[in-house]
Order: structure tokens, then C-alpha cells, then sequence
């Protein structure tokens, strides 16, 4: 690998992420096991495939009649049994009945079902009956009269064939698993779920829990973008680290192609002259190193990279994100997280609110600052956001009870008592927005 200089275009963090999008697309969905569709957004409309219920049915244990027919007192000759899954071969005629159990077809000629509780047999003497035998009786004494289709669920009345159950877009809760296994499916057709390669980089780094030695630091980052990846609803494969060597870096991407649909590295974003991600740009993969108007977060890479075509079949894409870990986790939440959700066509836009601010939130001159806040909602139902972590971009500590980050435009920042959007990003364990 040849390394070269770099010319890094400043951009609007906006800008740089529409130049990511357009180059990549949705991944082709797949067909999965219901047991395996939870929480996965549907390709496709989910529409009925059978009406439910299938089949004229009954929605009580009892006996099946002819609701014309019977008058309070009637007796009636019991003719045979169905039970649910059975079929009802036997029909219903003027002067007798078939028992039937709850889900069983009703049976021919039948159009109404007494409640076995409210009849009689000679064995109570006509009085109710307490409870079912097993053994059929040979007449039973209807007390009611029943009306037609009195606890009868006729066919279709749920759902009938083709109707329109859930939108492609929909995420897929308990309740579509159930509707399509009633309507006969097995399978779903969802969306992929990106699966996205974590690779950090540095000589200083080291796997968390490994001895430290000299000036090695533990490696935060690698698994803080492996938890961001499944929020944001990839699945995230961590690989080795990379050390600062040109030929480590292109042959741990190399061994990449054809398994991953999108690549996160950290470090190596920035101008140093061990900053080989960066220079990337320029070389054979089409990736271009920019400087974001953001702070933290400035330096990143992004683009796609020239690998075959990962398991959702679409361009690999590529984000280069900076070493420091507060700042590879804010430029995670404006360039990863809506790249993973264009990939699995979830909704990209992130949810944020409006907030006051209890203390002055900082600015940065000719850079948008994203500043850690914890979000509260006071009495009134609006929010407030207090700023928790200071300005310095590597301040771990700050992220403990971060649950939000203010979006200052404003040089100057903004004052106590001012209005601030704020993105939610559900970072720390604190109490949920």
C-alpha cells in the first residue's frame, strides 16, 4: 500500500451523509421462520393467505341445532360427536342435535350451538347438566331457545383471504406473528439485517483485560460500536485488531469481502502520519477522507469499499470513524447508525426533541457542537437538558448518564433558558426518555 498525501474536503455533517447514502442501497430482503421474525420490519405487505376462521365453527362446547326448530323444553335425539379437527360428517336434523366441542365444524344443517350448560339429559332428569361426560347421551332438554348463529363464528368473520394485515415498513411485533400464522404462513418476508464488520486500529491498542504494557490503552472502541451496531439494528462481527501498517490495514478489508454489507473501523481518520485509514483516499478503494463541520467528530472516511458484495448483495459501505471514543461514538450516531438503517430500510431519521437548557451549552466556532446532555421532563411535560460531559471530546467519564446530544449551531452556544434540539441516543443506563 502506497501512502499518500490526502486532500480532505470540509463538509456540512449533513452533506457528508447524503454523499454516503447515495452510495448505498437497501439490502434484498429474505424470507424467515416466524419463530425468527420478531422486532424485523417487513418487505412486503402481510396479507391474509386463509379466511379465519376457515371454516363455520363452534365457539362453545355444546350442542349443535336447528335454532327454527327448538322451542324451550325441546328434546332432542343426540346423533354424534365432533371435536375440534374433525370433520362433521353427521348433519343436524328436525328433532336431534350433534355434540360439538369449541373449534369443531359446525355441522351440516346446524346453524346455532346450545351451551351444554343449559340443557338437561336423563341422567339429571332434565335438569342442567354440571358438568360433560364422556359418554354421549341419548337425548338432551334445551332450556333456551337459541337464536341463529348464536355462538357460531362463521367463516371469515376474523379475516377473510387477501386482507390487508400490516404494511411493508412495519416492524413485526407478537401480534403479526400471530395473524400470519392464522392465515396460514410460515415464513415472512423482512428486511436484512445488516451485518457490519468492527475493526479498530492502532499500534497503542490493546483487547480489553489483556496485560498493558508501555503506552498501550485498552481498546474502548471496539466494543462500544459492537453495542451501537445491534441498537441500531445491525449485527455487528468484531475482528482483530489492526495495527498502523498499510499492508495489516488492506488485508484484514480484504478478508472482509463477500461477509460483511457494511465496514466501521476507528482510528487512523485524522492527518498523522499513522493515520492510514485516511489514506484510504486515493488508493483502490473508493473512500474519501473529509473533515466533518462537527465537534467532536471532525475527521472521518466514508464511502464504499472495492469488495465483493456482502450477504444482503449490495456495495460494501464504509465508515471511517475518529480514534477518540466519545468522538467515534458521536460521529457513529450521525454517519453509522443512519447508514445501518438505510441498509435494512428502517426509519433513518433520528428521533430528537426540544429542550431547555438549565446551564449555558457551548459552541464551536464554524462547527456544530453536540454536546452530551442528560435529558429530564419536568412537571409541565417539557424537557430540560443538562450538560454533562464538558468539551473535550475524549472525556469517557461524561457519557455516564448521557441519554441525548445538543445540537448547537450557534457560535456563541446557547444560554440558560434557550430552546436546543436534542438527538436521543439511549447511550448510558440512566432512567429511559
Amino acid at each position: 500500500m502506497t501512502v499518500l498525501p490526502t486532500t480532505r474536503p470540509a463538509l456540512d455533517p449533513e452533506v457528508a451523509l447524503a454523499r454516503l447514502l447515495g452510495r448505498l442501497h437497501p439490502l434484498r430482503p429474505e424470507a424467515v421462520p416466524l419463530g425468527e421474525a420478531l422486532d424485523r420490519v417487513l418487505a412486503r405487505p402481510l396479507r391474509a393467505a386463509i379466511p379465519v376462521p376457515r371454516f363455520d365453527c363452534s365457539a362453545m362446547d355444546g350442542y349443535a341445532v336447528r335454532a327454527a326448530d327448538i322451542a324451550p323444553g325441546a328434546r332432542l335425539r343426540v346423533l354424534a360427536e365432533v371435536r375440534a379437527g374433525q370433520p362433521a360428517a353427521v348433519p343436524v336434523t328436525s328433532g336431534a342435535t350433534v355434540r360439538v366441542m369449541t373449534g369443531a365444524p359446525l355441522p351440516p344443517g346446524a346453524d346455532a350451538v346450545v351451551a351444554w350448560e343449559r340443557t338437561g339429559t336423563p341422567e339429571t332428569g332434565g335438569a342442567p347438566v354440571g358438568e360433560l361426560d364422556d359418554d354421549l347421551p341419548a337425548w338432551v332438554e334445551v332450556h333456551d331457545a337459541p337464536r341463529p348463529g348464536q355462538h357460531v363464528r362463521r367463516s371469515g368473520e376474523d379475516l377473510d383471504a387477501d386482507d390487508f394485515l400490516a404494511a411493508a415498513g412495519d416492524v413485526v411485533g407478537a401480534a403479526e406473528i400471530a395473524l400470519a400464522a392464522a392465515t396460514g404462513r410460515d415464513t415472512l418476508w423482512v428486511t436484512r439485517v445488516p451485518v457490519v464488520a468492527v475493526l479498530s486500529t492502532g499500534d497503542e491498542v490493546v483487547a480489553p483485560g489483556r496485560h498493558l504494557r508501555g503506552a498501550r490503552v485498552p481498546d474502548v472502541n471496539g466494543p462500544v460500536l459492537e453495542a451501537l451496531v445491534r441498537r441500531a439494528g445491525g449485527v455487528p462481527l468484531r475482528f482483530p485488531l489492526v495495527a498502523d501498517d498499510p499492508d495489516a490495514l488492506l488485508q484484514a478489508l480484504d478478508g472482509l469481502s463477500g461477509r460483511v454489507d457494511l465496514v466501521l473501523t476507528s482510528g487512523g481518520a485524522s492527518g498523522g502520519a499513522a493515520d492510514l485509514v485516511a489514506r484510504l483516499d486515493g488508493g483502490r478503494h473508493p473512500v474519501e477522507a473529509v473533515s466533518l463541520w462537527m465537534k467532536p467528530g471532525k475527521p472521518a472516511v466514508l464511502g464504499v469499499l472495492d469488495l465483493e458484495p456482502g450477504p444482503g448483495g449490495g456495495p460494501v459501505g464504509f465508515v471511517g470513524l475518529p480514534g477518540s471514543p466519545v468522538a467515534a461514538m458521536v460521529a457513529f450516531e450521525m454517519l453509522a447508525a443512519p447508514a445501518i438503517a438505510l441498509l435494512g430500510e428502517r426509519p433513518i431519521a433520528a428521533r430528537a426533541v426540544e429542550a431547555t437548557a438549565t446551564e449555558r451549552l457551548p459552541g464551536a466556532d464554524g462547527r456544530v457542537s453536540l454536546v452530551r446532555v442528560r435529558l429530564e421532563r419536568i412537571d409541565d411535560g417539557r424537557w430540560q437538558a443538562t450538560p454533562i460531559g464538558g468539551e473535550r471530546a475524549h472525556g469517557v467519564r461524561s457519557l455516564v448518564g448521557a441519554n441525548g446530544l445538543a445540537v448547537v449551531c450557534d457560535a456563541d452556544g446557547i444560554g440558560v433558558g434557550e430552546l436546543v434540539t436534542v438527538r436521543l441516543t439511549g447511550w448510558s443506563g440512566c432512567p429511559a426518555v
